[in-house]
């Protein structure tokens, strides 16, 4: 499949490639001749001045040496060259139209990654489409089937298809992949879904214009595992693409490498994940619209995963969605009835084992499930956003005890507890913390304030910010898990932080590596130079706590000193404690 579009001068250079399937065939400021073995047809066509397109046949200077139908149109000083081959009619007629669609598509305001002169091809869109008629005029098939499309029957396919991206609506979708199924009982299909993660932020950030412009673009990278008749592909919803095809992995391995193309260099400055879940079609039984929704179950699953672009469906994953649509039905009548807990977690002095402080970490007792471990919960209210509700609950439960503790006599235990990176998106946070210690009676600096690392890279922008105006208002910023990120020493220079919580995996590494042990003698060091206070995770051995000793780390916090545990029993460990 070849089609090659772009802007020439009267002499043949180019000024623009408006599409090029492959990509990167030739691009600007070359000749158009050099894409093709023979010149002088296509010079005597070049050199036409009239508004009414001429075509040729060419061979083209690539893999296989193909000739295509190649068709000049002159534009004031410019010309439109469009090559393209016609081994599949119907094909070639969706990628024309297509590509006229994504060239029509209007700039983002104060943005042209591809030049002034990329959009002049805007202003012709309606000439063009007219002009579409005479590209195929040395094809009969091709002009058959633009005939067609003026038949009345044509208008049952008009209305099939997205006006957007030329690809079939979802329910047409879905009635042609069920009659593909059904026709072909012998043949193995794969459902995929494709989605782009993130892409309400390049709605609200970028535009529409520029959204709708990646959900064309991203159409045309998909139409290259339309091989055959027995490919369909819908764009079924907003981000969310659907396609039914025959199963074959070099399916999947050229359609990675078209993505990775597709997304090298596109002119949006954010980094733009697209991930693709396979339903492998077993069970034909079930409808093609419930398999579309396993395969975007397979596509969800690995969403922030950033080493993974392809998930196929198991049943695992249904369990999963079922367990975690039970927790998010229940999750505001649990939270009203505190069947959320707040356990605390001791933090150590290394050489004495007394007690500096403490993390509170948030526990669930649902009335059906019993204990949940948070890693099952906590990324699902991240999703939904529910996790401020939780971390105010918290916050909440956290100020009353070192309120409560201040009445006892209790002082000099500061708790921590851990803000979200959704969290950080309330521009209200420094405030709203503000609020909740002065009505209590507390200071900022008994309610230490946990950040992880991951936050960090997910909001590198936004994040400085929130954390400078905490710090404005006197709290301790504590970076967690420090050194699972791969922006670490980024962390350290631009925000600033209080102390710095190494993650557990440094000290299980460096335990019987005495080249790890360097790199952690490093950063301890370094975090000393930087006036921050150092405490180690994950402590569970005397030999680690030995280790830590080595290394010059005073504080430490892990099993080996307490697990996390109800309030009653942390008073009873602290009253034990050294002092």
């Amino acid at each position: 499949m070849i089609v090659y579009i772009a802007l020439c001068g009267s002499t043949g250079t180019i000024n623009r490639v408006i599409h090029s399937t492959p990509l990167g065939i030739i691009n600007e400021g070359s000749d158009i001749r050099e894409l093709f073995t023979g010149e002088n047809e296509l010079d005597s066509i070049l050199r036409q001045d009239s508004g009414i397109g001429q075509s040729c046949r060419a061979t083209m200077k690539m893999e296989g040496n193909p000739i295509v139908f190649v068709t000049v149109m002159a534009m004031n000083q410019q010309r439109l060259v469009l090559a393209y081959d016609i081994d599949d009619p119907s094909q070639i007629s969706r990628l024309v139209e297509m590509s006229l669609n994504a060239a029509a598509l209007p700039e983002l305001s104060g943005q042209e990654p591809y030049g002034s002169g990329y959009y002049e091809i805007q202003k012709l869109n309606s000439r063009l489409i007219n002009y579409q008629r005479t590209l195929a005029k040395n094809n009969v098939r091709l002009q058959g089937l633009l005939d067609e499309s003026r038949k009345a029957q044509n208008t049952i396919e008009i209305l099939e298809r997205d006006l957007l991206t030329g690809l079939y609506t979802e329910k047409a979708f879905y009635d042609k992949a069920a009659g593909v199924l059904a026709e072909n009982p012998e043949t193995a299909f794969d459902i995929i879904a494709v989605d782009i993660e993130h892409f309400k932020i390049v709605n609200a950030v970028f535009g529409t214009e520029s959204a709708d412009r990646l959900l064309s673009h991203l159409a045309i990278c998909l139409l290259t595992i339309q091989t055959d008749a027995l490919t369909l592909i819908t764009r079924a919803r907003a981000d969310t693409f659907f396609a039914i095809l025959p199963r074959n992995t070099d399916t999947y391995k050229k359609l990675d490498e078209n993505i990775l193309l597709f997304l090298d260099g596109y002119p949006l400055p954010m980094r733009i994940q697209i991930k693709i879940g396979i339903y492998h079609v077993e069970e034909k039984a079930l409808s093609v619209a419930r398999m579309c929704d396993l395969a975007l179950l397979a596509a969800n699953s690995i969403k922030g995963n950033f080493s993974q672009r392809f998930a196929s469906y198991d049943r695992s994953m249904r369990e999963k969605l079922i367990f975690e649509q039970k927790i998010v039905d229940t999750m505001v009548e649990s939270l009203q009835r505190e069947e959320f807990l707040v356990y605390l977690q001791p933090k150590v002095a290394v050489d004495t084992s007394r007690i500096i402080g403490a993390e509170a970490l948030i526990r669930w007792k649902h009335p059906e499930f019993g204990m949940i471990s948070p890693a099952d919960f906590i990324p699902v209210f991240e999703k939904n956003s529910f996790i401020y509700s939780v971390d105010l609950f918290v916050w909440e439960k956290v100020c009353r005890m070192l309120r409560d503790w201040k009445r006892k006599g209790i002082t000099g235990i500061p708790v921590s507890v851990n803000v979200s990176r959704t969290d950080l998106y309330h521009e209200a946070l420094p405030e709203t913390l503000t609020s909740m210690i002065t009505a209590y009676g507390l200071s900022p600096e008994e309610l230490h304030l946990e950040i992880t690392e991951s936050a960090y890279v997910q909001n590198s922008r936004q994040l400085p910010d929130a954390i400078r105006r905490l710090k404005e208002m006197e709290f301790i910023i504590e970076m967690d898990d420090f050194g699972s990120g791969y922006s670490s020493l980024n962390t350290l220079s631009e925000l600033p932080i209080d102390v710095m919580k190494l993650d557990r995996l440094f000290l299980y590494q460096a335990e019987n590596d005495p080249r790890r042990q360097k790199v952690m003698q490093f950063v301890i060091d370094l975090a000393k130079e930087l006036h921050l206070q150092v405490i180690a995770e994950g402590v569970e051995t005397e030999d680690q706590a030995g280790l830590l000793r080595k290394l010059g780390c005073r504080y430490a916090q892990g099993f080996l000193y307490g697990r996390p545990m109800p309030e009653v029993e942390f008073l009873a460990c602290l009253a034990a404690a050294p002092k």
